[in-house]
C-alpha cells in the first residue's frame, strides 16, 4: 500500500513544525521526521492501530512524541490516506477523527 496525505494532514504537519521550530528548528525536524516515518510504516500493518467509530478510519499514537495520526484505509485503491495529525491533548474524542476541515 502507498501512503498519501490529505491536504489537512499536510497542514497539520507544517503547523506542528512551525510551532516547534520557533524554539528549536532541530527539534522540529526530529518531530516531523518521526511523524513521516510513522505514517510510512502504516503501510506495513494498516489495520494494527485502534479503530475509530468511523468505518475504515484508524488512530495511531506516536510513542516518543505526543501526537496521533488519524488515517483512512482505502484497500480498493491500495492506499492509506493520512487525514489528520493532532497533538494528543487536543483530541477530544479518541473514537472519532477530528474535523477534517
Amino acid at each position: 500500500m502507498r501512503v498519501v496525505f490529505a491536504e489537512r494532514a499536510r497542514q497539520d504537519i507544517a503547523d506542528i513544525y512551525d510551532s516547534i521550530a520557533a524554539k528549536s528548528p532541530a527539534a522540529a525536524q526530529r518531530v516531523e521526521d518521526a511523524i513521516r516515518l510513522a505514517c510510512e510504516r502504516l503501510a506495513e500493518f494498516p489495520h494494527a492501530s485502534a479503530a475509530t467509530d468511523e468505518p475504515g478510519v484508524f488512530r495511531r499514537p506516536l510513542v516518543k512524541y505526543r501526537y496521533a495520526i488519524f488515517y483512512r484505509v482505502r484497500a480498493e485503491a491500495h492506499r492509506i490516506e493520512v487525514v489528520r495529525v493532532i497533538y494528543g491533548p487536543r483530541i477530544k474524542d479518541l473514537h472519532r477523527p477530528p474535523n477534517e476541515d
